[in-house]
């Protein structure tokens, strides 16, 4: 053998029985070094450390070894790896230091089977290709990553903060790990990450991606009373696929985030949503499983999306779209939840109306096993009547009869549509029965509206007619009339609402011949709604009969408000109203006039009331003639710091503790020609005659009838 290839020999030999020496660490005299330092300091890359029972220090490994230890081995102080590929097994790691118990500053070692714990991380890694499998980790902040292709696999993280923390860096992966942590893992600023099969028990957040894109989370299990399961913050391009997410805020939230896909999910008990998305656009919502939330799915906000066959069962409201725009729902399938589907506009005011509703939703759609008929632009149709929602957008001259619909946010929504016709429909159990936004000229009919929030409501709509109409026991408003003109309400009525009809904010609308009985508030209502028509209703049994409130040149007339808890009629704040004809008896009191000026009041009969038949406070320059004012219990006529009302012709006897009262200026007879009232408590001799009438604390009827008419 020649000399030099001899040497090589040799010295390969000498090498290999190098590599396989193992130092052991023990504090006793019979080890090759009392502390990890010392070991280290003797040994060469490749060597293994094996450590007995005890308490070391902390140490830096700057050269490539094999570390692991018996059971019993603490080791406290912070452990650094300075050196690529290390192996470090069954080590106990704590640290009272700010540093992290566990620093891994070079690539490609591995950790496993260790307990680390710290007063702030339990490890942190710089270097890339490290492994961390199988470890108890314990501390504030459990992991942070700051270097590409890290995995955290089989491990239990515990702690008050982060459970893993990957920032600025690509390619890490945690996988298999059981972690409880204020938030469970962080992705900031990183992508193509993956986050699979962990369990997450949280009360905060389970999974967070902030400014990150193309990363994975699957398979994952998240459970506590957290804010947000999984939540994704100006993020693009993740996958969210098959994780199992219940009991907290919100399942799946994604905020400003564009293009990311979320499938398979199953989102169980979330509070406010399975999914939630708000400014997202380009998502891909698609077979998630979405159960007893708040909102299955709940977009507000976000344009372009497409929702498709996902199952939203149990929930408040199954899909909900507010103030969003241009998605498209395919094949989805919405059944048992307390209202299935909900679109409106949100608060949003950035777009039209009807941009809020322009929807691309087909009858692939099913509302428990009934199909959607969602029409946007459309006309001259009928509409099936195995119809379970009906939304018309846009629409001309559509015509639906005989439609069943219930547990609906709107069972029939009209927006911007003109000309069409609903008839002999019913619909239960939803915030709104029929609800019609900027419509003009359509007419609703022989509709049944029950146990709803409001029954039929019109909003900044124009010539809507209800027709032979009815709502029972609606929450709010059997019938809601908003911002609307020439409205026409015929023969409806509301029956045990909360309040029976109410017009607000509306012009030149009628009322006529329509019912609103045993309501809790008021029958019909009428607030900042001027030149409006009252004809012929019946409002009785309710907390107040008819009230009117800041509308001006109104006219009631022929109605009959009976057995009201309070008022029969009350006219407030407002002027020029003509109240003609009425019948308000049995009531609290039978009209009752407050802050308001020229209004007129005759012929109507105000009897048998518990309080008063005509009670006005501060109110001038009304007209109060031809009434029957009688057998009311406490007045007849109360006039409270009223000014220069005439009062005449009116029929005042029989009232129980006395016919008028009055601590104002006012007129109570119409000069000695027209005369003034009749009195039963007050005999004369003539029509008028001339013996005057005295009204308790201030006034006089110059010219009272002796025969109750006798005006004639």
């Amino acid at each position: 053998m020649r000399p030099v290839a001899a040497f090589i020999l040799i010295s390969i030999l000498l090498a290999s029985s190098v590599q396989a020496r193992v130092l052991i660490v023990d504090p006793g005299d019979s080890s090759d070094a009392k502390t990890i330092s010392a070991a280290v300091f003797k040994a060469i890359p490749g060597d293994t450390i094996q450590i007995q029972p005890g308490r070391y220090p902390g140490a830096i490994i700057d050269r490539s070894l094999k570390i692991y230890g018996q059971e019993g081995v603490s080791i406290e102080g912070p452990l650094s790896i300075n050196a690529p590929g290390c192996e470090i097994y069954d080590l106990k790691i704590n640290t009272s230091r700010s540093d992290a118990s566990l620093s891994l500053l070079s690539g490609d070692c591995q950790v496993i089977r260790c307990t680390i714990s710290g007063e702030k991380a339990a490890v942190s890694s710089e270097g890339s290709n490290n492994t961390i499998a199988n470890c108890s980790i314990s501390s504030p902040a459990g992991i942070e990553i700051f270097a590409p292709d890290n995995r955290v696999l089989g491990c239990h993280i515990q702690g008050s903060g982060i459970g893993v923390r990957i920032n600025q860096t690509s390619g890490c992966w945690v996988e298999d790990c059981t972690i409880a942590a204020l938030q469970g893992v962080l992705i900031e600023d990183s992508d193509r990450n993956g986050v699979v099969n962990n369990t997450i028990l949280t009360d905060g957040l389970g999974l967070v991606l902030t400014r990150s894109d193309g990363n994975v989370a699957s398979g994952n299990n998240l459970s506590g009373a957290f804010v947000s399961g999984i939540d994704m913050l100006n993020s693009r391009f993740n996958d969210i696929a098959a994780n199992k997410i219940e009991g907290g805020k919100v399942g799946i939230s994604l905020r400003v985030t564009e293009h990311c896909n979320v499938t398979s999910n199953w989102c169980l008990g979330n509070e406010r949503a399975g999914i939630y998305g708000n400014e997202a656009s380009g998502l891909m919502l698609a077979e998630n499983d979405l159960i007893e939330n708040g909102n299955g799915i709940l977009l507000s906000a976000s344009a372009d999306n497409i929702i498709r066959s996902n199952l939203a069962s149990h929930n408040v409201y199954g899909i909900s779209l507010r103030g969003s725009a241009k998605n498209l729902l395919q094949d989805n399938l919405m059944e048992l939840n307390r209202y299935n589907l909900r679109i409106d506009d949100g608060d949003g005011a950035d777009l039209s109306l009807q941009d809020y509703y322009d929807q691309d939703i087909d009858r692939s759609n099913m509302i428990d096993g009934r199909p959607i008929y969602y029409l946007v632009g459309k006309s001259g149709m009928n509409v099936p009547e195995d119809c379970a929602f009906l939304g018309l957008i846009s629409c001309r001259e559509i015509s639906a009869r005989n439609l069943t619909i219930s547990n609906s946010s709107v069972g029939m929504l009209l927006v911007n549509s003109s000309g069409c016709r609903i008839q002999n429909s019913s619909i239960d159990l939803s915030e709104e029965g029929i609800l019609l936004r900027a419509s003009n000229d359509c007419i609703i009919s022989d509709c049944r509206v029950r146990e709803c929030n409001v029954g039929f409501d019109s909003r900044d709509s124009r010539g809507i007619q209800f027709v032979a109409d009815h709502a029972q026991d609606c929450a709010a408003e059997g019938f809601r009339v908003d911002g609307s003109l020439n409205l026409l309400l015929l023969k409806c009525n509301s029956t045990a609402s909360n309040s029976g009809i109410s017009l607000h904010s509306s012009r030149l609308c009628r009322v006529q011949d329509c019912s609103a009985v045993r309501n809790a508030k008021e029958g019909l209502l009428l607030s900042l709604s001027h030149r409006c028509s009252l004809v012929g209703n019946q409002a009785a049994s309710n907390d107040r009969g008819i009230a009117l409130t800041g509308s001006n040149a109104c006219a009631l007339e022929s109605n009959f408000a009976i057995s009201n808890q309070k008022d029969g009629i009350s006219i407030e704040q407002l002027s020029d109203a003509e109240v003609k004809g009425n019948n308000a008896t049995n009531n609290g009191q039978g009209i009752f006039v407050q802050s308001s000026k020229r209004s007129k009041i005759s012929g109507n009969v105000l009897c048998n009331n518990s309080r008063y038949g005509l009670r006005m406070s501060t109110s001038t320059s009304c007209n109060i003639t031809g009434n029957e004012i009688c057998s009311n219990q406490i007045a007849g006529i109360n006039l409270v710091d009223c000014t220069d009302n005439f009062l005449y012709h009116n029929i005042i006897r029989d009232n129980i503790i006395q016919n008028a009262a009055d601590n104002g200026n006012n007129h109570w007879d119409a000069g000695a020609e027209a005369g003034g009232n009749y009195w039963s408590d007050h005999e004369v001799v003539g029509d008028p005659g001339s013996v005057p009438r005295t009204i308790p604390a201030q006034g006089q009827d110059r010219y009272p009838f002796q025969h109750p008419g006798g005006w004639g």
